[in-house]
């Protein structure tokens, strides 16, 4: 499907105020627009990148998922040439980042280096082995002069990209990897793990997330084997469900059986000095059992959200109304707000809250109660206005089911985990557009625990059936299982991530 190009036409006036520094000498064409990309350098004219999926230097969410993600901003009248108003034309491939360029510059502006930004250019590969979105801004000011210039994103597949799983029976968990080409040869690295354990990846760096009783953070090294290069704790039944790398020192995991957020070093040594570097107390989102029960997370925009299901304990892990989602200023650590959710419950092991391929809106499973359908479904929520949509655009009714955990392909292909009345656990493809289910793929009386899209442009879901639980992969243009038995990894596979 060819990308949806949108056009924004936007009139710009740059007053000149009093007391500006110099006008920089450098020609008009040049510098009344430039795209500043990342943490490169400055430069005027077209930009280029080229990255490889899960490349912490170029790919904000440094993990192999089959998509590229580069922030960008454009910046006007770079310092300071213009002459009088400028009138900018912004269009591209990626019609989201289009559309907040254009909301981001609609009123005129008084000052040089004005600038929007920055926002994420994500470049799905789509199965393909490269692919480009570019970007284009005309800006053209009162004398006539005229900069034109074009961002290029160009994502590669990452070579020798492997699966690493969390397998386990729940009395004792292991590690598994294979890689995404023939032959996919299972390997079992030597690193224990807990039985109760999810794999994470985040700022080019994975991780182990031992949960419930084994409360730590374990940090492999794919380089050599997947050796443990840390194991450390995050407090005595504290129950962590997700990590999140926000800097090189700096990452913060949300600990599920207490209300404090903390905030750890992901580079810390073996001996885990320095390891957790503060907290930041959730507490006032509690409910009454005094925990909000803090899960999944998500980095937008110098922003942290997390998620906060808010059970009662004392009535056997029920709702006690509305999820929220918890912001977090990143460079101050402090709360900003709570965004309360339309549903209750906020449920899912989706590796991270989902953002929506083609809006960046995060989007978030709000089951309720997981014995009863007609409660839940899915919705979104404005990561720059902080706003909830306030409905579910996917429901329970139109899936046949509580949606259990679920990956968002594109606008109109979606697949989900959906548990039935009668406790059975379906593999689903929906349309979120018109949030309908397209087809029922696979129906187990066992527990389907993860589904996750890999940088081979596959589905790969997490099988725990028996007597032959594995890895099944599906081709999300088909919905044809590749191939039609799944891959044994040894103990049931339960939680799925990639390394490079």
């Amino acid at each position: 499907m060819k990308p949806h190009r949108i056009a924004a036409v936007l009139a710009i006036g740059l007053a000149l105020a009093s007391g500006r520094a110099p006008r920089v000498a450098r020609a008009a064409e040049e510098c009344l627009a430039a795209w500043r990309v990342g943490a490169l350098p400055d430069a005027l004219g077209n930009r280029r990148v080229v990255c490889r999926d899960g490349d912490p230097a170029c790919d904000d969410d440094g993990a192999a998922d089959g998509a590229c993600t580069v922030s960008a901003t454009l910046c006007l009248d770079v310092g300071g040439c213009a002459a009088g108003p400028i009138q900018v034309r912004v269009d591209g491939s990626d019609a989201r980042v289009v559309g907040e360029l254009a909301g981001a510059l609609s009123t005129p502006v008084a000052a040089a280096d004005t600038c929007a930004g920055p926002l994420p250019v994500r470049v799905a590969l789509d199965g393909r082995t490269r692919r480009t979105a570019t970007l284009r801004v005309q800006a053209t000011d009162a004398s006539g002069q005229r900069d034109v210039d074009r961002l290029a994103v160009t994502c590669r597949r990452t070579t020798g990209a492997r699966a690493v799983v969390a397998t386990t029976d729940f009395e004792t968990g292991r590690l598994a990897t294979l890689a995404l080409r023939a032959p996919r040869r299972v390997q079992y690295p030597d690193s224990p793990i807990h039985d109760d354990a999810v794999i994470r990846t985040s700022g080019g760096r994975l991780f182990v997330v031992n949960r419930f009783l084994g409360d730590n953070i374990q940090l492999l090294d794919p380089a050599h084997g997947f050796r443990t290069q840390f194991q450390c704790s995050t407090g005595p039944g504290s129950n962590p469900n997700d990590i999140v790398v926000t800097a090189p020192d700096k990452a913060y995991v949300t600990r599920y059986g207490r209300p404090e957020l903390w905030i750890v070093d992901p580079g810390a040594s073996p001996s885990c000095d320095g390891f957790h570097r503060g907290t930041i107390d959730l507490g006032s989102f509690a409910d009454g059992d005094g925990l909000p029960e803090m899960s999944q997370t998500a980095v937008v925009g110098g922003r942290l959200f997390v998620s906060v299901q808010r059970l009662d304990r004392r009535r056997g892990f029920a709702p006690t109304g509305p999820s929220q989602l918890v912001v977090i200023d990143v460079a101050t650590d402090t709360v900003i707000t709570g965004i309360t959710l339309h549903g209750a419950n906020a449920f899912g092991d989706a590796s991270g809250i989902a953002h929506e391929p083609e809006t960046g809106r995060l989007v978030l499973g709000t089951p309720g109660d997981i014995y009863r359908i007609g409660d839940g479904g899915l919705e979104r929520v404005d990561p720059e206005t902080l706003v909830a949509e306030g409905r579910f655009f996917v429901t329970e009714e139109a899936l046949g089911g509580n949606i259990l955990d679920f990956v968002l392909v594109s606008s109109t292909k979606g697949y989900a985990i959906t548990q039935d009345a009668a406790l059975h656990n379906h593999l689903v493809s929906f349309d979120p557009a018109r949030g309908a289910l397209l087809r029922d793929l696979l129906v187990r009386d066992a527990y389907l625990p993860d589904i996750i899209m890999g940088p081979d442009g596959l589905l790969w879901l997490a099988d725990q059936s028996l007597p032959t639980p594995g890895l099944r992969r599906f081709d999300p243009a088909t919905d044809r299982q590749l191939p039609p038995r799944p891959i044994g990894v040894g103990l049931p596979p339960f939680s799925i991530g990639f390394a490079p």
